[in-house]
């Protein structure tokens, strides 16, 4: 009966042990806390000059008081053939890297005979543009010079949208 006992106490002292050490490994740590992410978004037009006008005077490129938006005004282009360059700066004054995704042009002339286009802003698109960084690029506006169509007070508002550069 001793050994019964002892075979008893063994067996039982076992199983106590092996409890002990599961309980041990299996422990669920639970930890609880908030992560706060800072910065700013902020890409806005710096800089828009009129560098070129052929056949046309008065042009200007105005900037909007919250930066976003760029007013182009042609009062006349004066014979089909005459144009207005203008050289614009984009700058990232945020914390945040960011990328141009589209480009909206908006109140131009209907006048089929009048042409804008953007050199260098398609480079840009889905580019990575970084915090104090600066990106340029040209809008020329032209009257075609196939048309015999009088063109005045060309006028259109562009505005550049971006998003955060997600990693």
């Amino acid at each position: 009966m001793k050994t019964k006992n002892i075979i008893v106490v063994v067996m039982v002292s076992f199983f106590l042990f092996l409890s002990m050490g599961y309980a041990l490994f299996s422990e669920t740590l639970i930890i609880n806390g908030t992560a706060t992410a800072m910065g700013t978004f902020d890409v806005e037009f710096t800089d828009a000059t009129v560098t070129e006008q052929v056949g046309s005077t008065l042009s200007t490129a105005l900037i909007s008081n919250d930066k976003n938006t760029l007013t182009i005004n042609v009062p006349k282009l004066e014979y089909p053939g005459s144009y207005v360059n203008i050289l614009v700066t984009v700058t990232n004054k945020g914390s945040i890297p960011a990328k141009l995704t589209t480009v909206e042009q908006t109140n131009l002339t209907s006048d089929p005979s009048i042409k804008v286009s953007y050199t260098g802003l398609d480079e840009l698109k889905n580019k990575e543009f970084l915090q104090n960084e600066t990106q340029t690029f040209n809008i020329k506006i032209l009257w075609e010079p196939s048309s015999n169509v009088s063109s005045s007070n060309v006028m259109f508002t562009i505005k550049l949208n971006y998003e955060q550069v997600m990693d």
